[in-house]
């Protein structure tokens, strides 16, 4: 048991370790992209925490400034609006002091919030196969883009579609197979690697 016990503690050693020295170095904010279920969310919470930052869901930011739902703000005033939306609320987050922002899985395919996103923080890729994001978003429900007779086509769709914009992040993961507690690590390490450059 001690045993198992002293590993543990290694462990979160080693990552408290190497937050400190990724937060050292961290002139700017993390900006998580990818498509839906590709652990922007659940990643990203959990880097922020070890890393002591402060988290923010980009579209939880826009839910909050409207007043309704993203589902409701695309019925009500389209995907346009939404878009705007979004850029104002990406705007305010990446001009404050690094923490991570997770935004929604189109935000980087429209070229201003983009560029933004790229000058003004560090942007990293979260992938994994159409397959596992499915599995892992589970109910569709509050998905618009998802809410179909076809959702796994509809992510196959997406991913090609979005792959191009994606790749122009600063850093690419592949969280296929990967716990959330795994991917963070990948992230802490990935993060570590490129600030060194």
């Amino acid at each position: 048991m001690a045993n198992i016990h002293r590993k543990t503690n290694s462990a979160s050693n080693d990552i408290k370790k190497l937050a400190n020295t990724i937060v050292a170095r961290l002139d700017r904010p993390i900006a998580l992209v990818g498509l839906m279920g590709s652990g922007k969310s659940a990643v990203g919470r959990r880097t922020a925490k070890s890393l002591g930052l402060n988290f923010t869901d980009s579209d939880q930011k826009i839910i909050s400034n409207a007043g309704i739902s993203i589902t409701e703000i695309f019925e009500l005033a389209g995907e346009a609006k939404f878009r705007e939306m979004e850029f104002q609320a990406i705007t305010k987050l990446v001009l404050s002091k690094p923490q991570i922002i997770a935004t929604g899985g189109g935000a980087f395919c429209f070229p201003q919030t983009a560029h933004l996103l790229l000058t003004k923080t560090l942007v990293v890729w979260l992938k994994a196969p159409p397959e596992t994001l499915l599995a892992r978003i589970g109910s569709t429900k509050s998905r618009p883009l998802l809410n179909n007779d076809n959702p796994l086509a509809t992510l196959k769709k997406l991913s090609k579609e979005r792959a191009k914009h994606y790749q122009k992040a600063q850093i690419e993961i592949d969280t296929d197979g990967f716990s959330t507690r795994n991917a963070m690590m990948a992230l802490l390490r990935a993060l570590d690697t490129h600030l060194t450059k």
